[in-house]
């Protein structure tokens, strides 16, 4: 930045200081300016509470315009584009953004007139929202925080007492899920919320102060620095008492979706504007009722992507079927001229290598140890594979009744290729799942061996998704009309057991060894056999392949739908007291209640999700060591202290010489030219958790 005015001085004790303001746009041209001798500039700390995450400041800045309008230039620029320094030794003492949003000035003077500039250091970020996605580290954000706001160039002081694993608590091994920022419209959080979220549950507090940046948590400080005097100046100094809490209630809300992978369409999303084919209910001549129109085609904005020939659908129903969307590989009219696509020769054979067809966009998925034997993937797939020429019509004389009997009799166990992938941060696969294994058997064997993750990226042809009917594998297919795959099966022709039909359709697998994201892909194809195990030609015979809604769930081990719920930690502060304490985080540590697609879990380099900290000597969930921290300095009545004192340049804790005890600054406003700070300041303690009623 090019500075744009300048302005030396000396307040009252000689300490010299320079103000500069600064723009981003070069064609404003550089000048001195003048300033009111009185009441120049001032800094204000806003009060907060102690366990506010963020203190931001604001300094006021008075000069004279000495032509009309001669700064109306400066609130015309967006956000950002100019901030102010102020020198104190002539080392940078504090620095922030210009507010356009806040501009008055004296409409019925011409000239000599004073207008006020309102700078902020953090206020800009609750203008910006939060881009970034994928996991990064704690360090990053807070840096991609601090140099949007313009202070990314001021040092970053920490003083933090948290500890994990035996070492003291590293910004730089703490990792993030940045999906767990944006809401489910996909709607993000300002900045400023996301530095909030991310300091909260470890106590840590962010504040500028004497050209530095401090994050620290009020046990470190207490423990760890050392204290200044408060010099109290005139007779304003009051004495005063804290607040007390009955309770306090930490309520972690963890983002946990179980639906990782979604590919399925909205109907009235794809290839909107386009009529379709029309099919009849029973065949293409005579006088017979409209059944559906189909329109196919490309489409770039669809959560899926097309390889190989696939193109999106959209069947609008008129007398069959229901309204659907999704993505076709094969379908053909009556005739040679009505065949819009032409099934490959070979087409799903198992001696055809498959191809991708489709791909899903990706889903995080953290590792949670030994809680993840809880859970289990289910993996689903709606396919229309169908001979008949309107599928969704019954099968009779002039809808080939005929080859629908073959399909029943010939498709008894029917496979199709998918891959599914777990990448890393970079995109590398670092596992896949594999069951083929599982249909070259004479059962239904899902053990270690048979099934499994595997390192790497794998073939084509590892894994395949099941169809066939649950109670007759002799004279039905698990084809005709949309089917949803079962759990996968060998060449098994007794019955099932019931435990596998009351989990469903679905093929349920176990979650992989370690966090990562899992990628969805379906490969054309079908590979099916009947009832003798044979192979016959059912190829020919289609009319149909159709895929919708491939998705991957989480599940209860059992199949069952799991219930999101909040993780809730409360305990007993001061049972006299009137007033009770909430605070809601976003990000935090595993209880039992939450699920390893959690987007707010704080997580190793390994996306395994960190479950124990140390503080004050305790190890414990974040969230009861919030507690902790909180119980501390609200159990009992704290002094707090109020009035005008000599000026605090730097932070620390401070302390009184008539009353024992460390403090720290609720609030301050810095009057520069007098070297005075108007300041209240609370006792507070190093954290302390014996007595705590946890409930």
């Amino acid at each position: 930045m090019e500075s744009l005015y300048t302005r030396k001085f000396n307040s009252t004790e000689g300490t010299p200081y320079e103000v500069r303001v600064l723009s981003s746009d070069t064609s404003m041209a550089p000048s001195t300016v003048d300033m009111p001798w009185n009441a120049p500039v001032e800094i204000e700390w806003a009060e907060t509470d102690k366990l506010d995450p963020v203190q931001g400041s604001a300094l006021s800045l008075t000069l004279i315009s000495d032509t009309d309008r001669r700064f109306v230039d400066l609130f015309t620029v967006e956000p950002g584009k100019i901030r102010v320094e102020l020198l104190r030794n002539g080392v940078l003492y504090w620095t922030g953004c210009l507010d356009p949003e806040l501009y008055g000035e004296p409409y019925s003077q011409d000239r000599d007139y004073e207008v006020v500039f309102a700078f902020s250091d953090f206020a800009l970020l609750d203008r910006l929202s939060w881009q970034k996605h994928g996991v990064v580290t704690m360090r990053f954000i807070i840096e991609e925080c601090l140099s949007s706001a313009g202070l990314g160039s001021l040092p970053l002081c920490v003083a933090c007492s948290t500890m994990h694993g035996g070492t003291p608590l590293d910004i730089d091994s703490i990792y993030l899920l940045c999906d767990n920022f944006f809401d489910e419209d996909g709607e993000p959080m300002t900045m400023r919320k996301v530095l909030e979220e991310i300091l909260r549950p470890f106590g840590l507090r962010l504040i500028q102060k004497g050209g530095r940046i401090h994050m620290y948590d009020l046990n470190a400080v207490h423990v760890l620095c050392d204290s200044e005097e408060v010099y109290w100046m005139g007779a304003d100094a009051e004495l005063g008492v804290d607040k007390l809490y009955n309770n306090v209630k930490i309520t972690f809300s963890p983002y946990a979706d179980t639906t990782l992978i979604d590919g399925s369409l909205d109907h009235s999303d794809v290839l909107k504007g386009k009529s379709g084919k029309l099919w009849m209910t029973d065949t293409e001549w005579g006088n017979c009722a409209d059944g559906f129109r189909l329109v196919t085609g490309a489409q770039e904005d669809l959560p899926l992507k097309l390889y190989n020939g696939a193109v999106f659908f959209r069947i609008d129903s008129e007398h069959s079927g229901s309204d659907e969307a999704g993505v076709a590989m094969g379908y053909k009219g009556n005739t040679a001229g009505d065949y819009d696509k032409i099934f490959l020769k070979g087409f799903g054979k198992p001696s055809v290598v498959p191809v991708p067809i489709i791909s899903t966009e990706q889903s995080f998925i953290g590792y949670v140890g030994s809680k993840g034997a809880d859970y289990r993937l289910k993996v689903s797939l709606s396919l229309l594979f169908d001979v008949r020429y309107n599928p969704f019509e019954t099968s009779g004389e002039k809808n080939e009744e005929g080859n629908y009997d073959r399909l029943q009799d010939w498709c008894n166990f029917g496979y199709v290729p998918v891959m599914l992938y777990l990448k890393d941060t970079d995109g590398n696969i670092i596992y896949h799942y594999e069951n083929h294994k599982i249909i070259n058997i004479d059962g239904f064997v899902h053990n270690s061996s048979n099934c499994g993750w595997r390192s790497g990226a794998g073939n084509w042809g590892c894994m395949w998704l099941c169809w066939y009917d649950w109670e007759n594998r002799k004279s039905t297919s698990g084809f005709g009309g949309w089917q949803k795959n079962k759990p996968i099966i060998g060449y098994w022709r007794k019955g099932l057991p019931k435990k596998l039909q009351a989990m469903g359709d679905g093929e349920f697998i176990e979650l992989p060894p370690c966090g990562g994201f899992l990628e969805m892909h379906i490969g054309a194809g079908i590979r099916q056999f009947d009832y003798k195990r044979e192979e016959k030609d059912i190829y020919a015979k289609a009319r149909w392949l159709l895929y919708k809604e491939p998705k991957v769930e989480l599940v209860n081990r059992n199949g069952t739908t799991i219930r999101t719920e909040d993780v809730e930690d409360s305990a007993w502060v001061n049972r006299s007291a009137k007033e009770d304490l909430s605070i809601d985080t976003i990000t935090g540590t595993p209880a039992d209640v939450c699920l390893p697609s959690a987007r707010g879990l704080l997580m190793d380099g390994n996306h395994s999700a960190l479950k124990e900290f140390t503080r004050a000597g305790v190890t414990d969930r974040l969230e009861r060591l919030l507690i902790g921290t909180a119980y501390s300095q609200y159990a009992e009545r704290r002094t707090v202290l109020s009035g005008t004192a000599r000026i605090l340049p730097e932070f620390s804790p401070l302390t009184d010489a008539s009353t024992p005890g460390k403090f720290i600054l609720l609030a301050e406003t810095q009057n520069i030219m007098m070297d005075t700070s108007e300041i209240k300041m609370s006792e507070f303690t190093s954290d302390e958790y014996q007595g705590i009623e946890f409930e």
